[in-house]
């Protein structure tokens, strides 16, 4: 049986705790372009892991009780805080996209309105001109009938009995009875319109102000997960290379 010894790779600790602070600094100053930060968050904390895990490895001899202790606090904080703000992000989107729900149904809504709004003005005008027409075509008849009266010579009969003044009076009864119908649909229409006008206002009013405040609340949403949590994560990896600097120190200056 053969025992293989395998040397230990000599570590320049003063070169080491170099490379270490400036991979933490530089982690301490990465910042992260979009949300949602919760996989940037996960991504940050183990290269952080995988830092002291290196400088653990390559120098365990200045792994002693007083860098655990304050790499493990520091690592603690983090954790923690990062997780809170995960939780709170994931609430925050939730919340997103609730209301991005209701402005599309809101949308939705609008659209529907406008449409049932110009869909019931083309039926008032349509009914009321078919109408219309009707009542025109009478009074020109009537128009007619009234000329042809008026043009006409009465007989010796009609002047006793008066037979062509009934006629003509009851023909120009009729004839302004029908202008005024014609007058009344007018106004009737007119009055059809505005009140669908005015409904159709009240119901576009309320669903603009619906969506104009939850676009607002939205975008304050919006505002609160834009934070990559920079300034805590910068502290984390300063206490990291103190505690990194000031073991090493240690480890060089076992007096002090």
């Amino acid at each position: 049986m053969s025992t293989y010894y395998q040397e230990r790779e000599q570590v320049n600790p003063s070169e080491l705790s170099l490379k270490v602070t400036n991979a933490l600094k530089h982690l301490g100053e990465q910042r992260f372009a979009l949300p949602p930060y919760s996989e940037h968050f996960q991504r940050w904390l183990k290269d952080v892991h995988g830092i002291l895990r290196e400088f653990e490895t390559k120098l365990s001899d200045a792994v002693d009780e007083q860098y655990r202790s304050t790499t493990q606090k520091a690592l603690t904080e983090v954790d923690v805080d990062l997780k809170k703000r995960v939780e709170l992000e994931k609430t925050s989107a939730e919340a997103s996209s609730s209301m991005q729900q209701q402005l599309t149904a809101i949308e939705i809504e609008l659209t529907k309105v406008d449409n049932e709004y110009n869909k019931q003005s083309r039926d008032f005008r349509r009914r009321h001109e078919r109408t219309s027409q009707e009542l025109q075509h009478e009074i020109d008849e009537l128009g007619r009938q009234r000329l042809k009266l008026l043009r006409r010579k009465s007989s010796l009969l009609d002047r006793i009995f008066r037979r062509s003044e009934t006629k003509l009076e009851e023909k120009t009864s009729s004839f302004q009875s029908k202008k005024n119908a014609l007058v009344d649909k007018k106004t009737l229409l007119r009055s059809e319109l505005e009140k669908s006008r005015a409904d159709h206002e009240i119901k576009r009013k309320r669903l603009l102000e619906e969506q104009k405040e939850l676009r607002a609340k939205l975008a304050t949403e919006r505002e609160n997960i834009h934070d990559d949590a920079l300034e805590m994560r910068k502290r984390t990896c300063q206490e990291l290379q103190r505690a990194v600097s000031e073991a090493v120190s240690r480890l060089l200056n076992p007096s002090t």
